[in-house]
């Protein structure tokens, strides 16, 4: 079995799951944020963002981020989100140019500042999540 099918058996299966047991509250991708899709190359990312937004039901909603371009879509009450670097699916176009002032810390001044050395306390720790998690590890 290919591993898109066994992922799509595993969704159904978790949704089988959900359904027979109310006590189980849903995952966070299920109640707090999105179930994300991202590819790894700018064909793929073009290619996908394309495919996401056709196939997705109701209203795909596009959102700029920084460098990435966000669609966001919602089945069912289960969110969505295809994630593509801006610079992969959008073009840049520059249309116009125009001269701003910006304020920095003056180079010559910050290397003539002096450095200092001081001790603080770092605490070194391990995460021991027993007894609640003892056997997790072992197939039933």
């Amino acid at each position: 079995m290919s591993d898109r099918a066994e992922y799509i058996k595993g969704l159904r299966a978790l949704a089988d799951i959900l359904e027979a047991h109310p006590e189980l509250p849903l995952p966070y991708e299920g109640d707090d944020a999105s179930l994300n899709f991202i590819e790894g190359n700018a064909e793929e990312e073009r290619r996908g963002a394309a495919v996401f937004a056709r196939v997705m039901p109701g209203t795909v909603r596009k959102e700029p981020r920084g460098e990435y371009f966000d669609l966001f879509a919602e089945i069912h009450g289960v969110r969505v989100q295809w994630i593509a670097r801006r610079e992969n699916v959008c073009e840049r176009v520059v249309t116009g140019t125009r001269e701003v002032e910006i304020e920095e810390p003056d180079p010559d001044a910050l290397a003539a500042v002096p450095k200092v050395k001081r001790t603080v306390v770092v605490e070194d720790v391990e995460w021991q999540c027993h007894p609640i998690l003892a056997g997790a590890g072992e197939s039933r």
